[in-house]
């Protein structure tokens, strides 16, 4: 099967048809038309807005930004959301801003607060410059027909790979960040070609050269690997959440993917647990962790999660274990994750101590390490025992802290 042939497969697989894009469209006509009824101004946004939607395995999500004139009204949207003849249970998401889920005729509704602005730099939350996005893409779009499709193939690929999302446990590409991208390098296959080789992008040319974006952003903005300037906004790097982690694991699929093309890379990648203990085999250990927390499923509970198992990760390289492998897997629902380490163990490692000219400080270390103690490179150190299990009764002191709770499953 040939490069053609597969990415026309795939989008007969990921692309709705004309009568369920018509049944999204009504559905969300209706539910705007009775928050239109209280005198409040909505509008269809995300993917479906776009034309860039992909079908989803659970129910088709539809964004509704509902506009308002200053963030103090927004105050007022779950009141009037309450009274109306909702088909469902409304429920509450805590976010950057608050935001509400409805399931509606098998569609699920998001109902998102904006506050109008004329002036991205103006804008309170990044939410509210998410129906310039929508504009802007349309248009292109519009200009360009067919990238829409070009679009839907780099979010299926995105996603299929574990490279999709800009949710913090994720750091991956967002679904703007793909659509600015596929548009800028004019398809899916040019977008994989020409990603690994640029540092930064400003597809709108807000600046006469590279130099002048990474002077002119805001210097937290230009970590990642990778910085694209906003078409809409040209002090914002829409790539500012992608990991380094992310977007290396991204091109190497990239890579073989252009190499030998098969559909297999639109399909979703479960963590291949068996690889990693093959990797451990005998000289190394295979760590499987039980994560489980108390907040609110999604965005939270996953950044939560994934917080403590990199502190974990982190004691360990702390502790001299070398970490040779590591996977976190997260849904994005409920409250429960799991991570996968394969670990290099050390029983005994060296701990520094004073320098030899110390001199009270070393007659304290020798009195408490006794024959331990050993002269190194001008200083005094000690070995001690440890392990994996160690480290990780050291960590499980943080749990209450950090709301999340673990369980070292094979060890």
């Amino acid at each position: 099967m040939g490069m053609k042939s597969i990415l026309e497969k795939e989008l007969e697989n990921i692309s709705l048809s004309r009568e369920e894009i018509l049944n999204l469209k009504k559905v969300s006509r209706e539910f705007i038309k009775q928050l239109s009824s209280k005198n409040i101004k909505a509008y269809v946004g995300g993917s479906l807005a776009k034309e860039t939607l992909v079908r989803k395995k659970g129910l088709q999500d539809v964004d509704i930004f509902v506009v308002f004139d200053c963030s103090e009204e927004i105050l007022k949207l779950e009141g009037i959301l309450k009274k109306l003849k909702l088909p469902g249970r409304l429920k509450k998401v805590h976010g950057s801003r608050d935001y509400f889920q409805i399931v509606c005729e098998g569609v699920l509704l998001e109902i998102v607060p904006v506050v109008k602005n004329k002036n991205p730099e103006l804008a309170e939350n990044v939410t509210d410059v998410s129906l310039a996005h929508v504009k802007y893409i349309a248009g292109e779009i519009k200009k360009n027909p067919r990238i829409s499709d070009e679009i839907k193939l780099a979010k299926a690929f995105c996603w299929a790979n574990r490279c999709y999302g800009a949710e913090s446990y994720v750091r991956g590409f967002s679904g703007y960040s793909l659509e600015v991208l596929v548009i800028y390098f004019g398809g899916f296959i040019k977008f994989l070609r020409g990603i690994s080789r640029r540092r930064v992008i400003d597809p709108f040319k807000h600046f006469r050269n590279e130099r002048e974006v990474l002077g002119e952003l805001n210097a937290s903005k230009l970590t990642g690997p990778i910085v694209l300037v906003d078409p809409t906004y040209k002090y914002r790097n829409i790539t500012a959440g992608l990991g380094k982690e992310t977007f290396e694991k991204f091109n190497i699929i990239a890579k073989k993917f252009l190499k030998s093309p098969s559909l297999k890379f639109f399909e979703w990648k479960s963590i291949d647990v068996d690889s990693l203990k093959n990797l451990a085999g005998k000289k190394a250990v295979f760590v499987k962790i039980d994560l489980e927390t108390s907040r609110q499923e999604g965005d939270i509970a996953g950044t939560k999660m994934k917080k403590f198992f990199d502190f974990f990760v982190s004691e360990l390289g702390r502790k001299q274990q070398k970490v040779l492998a590591k996977e976190f897997d997260y849904s994005g629902e409920g409250k429960k994750s799991k991570g996968y380490l394969v670990v290099g163990e050390k029983k005994k490692i060296e701990v520094r101590g004073p320098s030899f000219g110390l001199t009270n400080a070393v007659k304290s270390f020798k009195k408490a390490k006794g024959k331990k103690a050993f002269k190194k490179k001008g200083y005094w150190w000690f070995r001690k025992d440890t392990s994996i299990k160690d480290v990780f009764k050291l960590i499980k002191k943080f749990e209450g802290e950090m709301g999340v709770s673990g369980k070292l499953n094979n060890l």
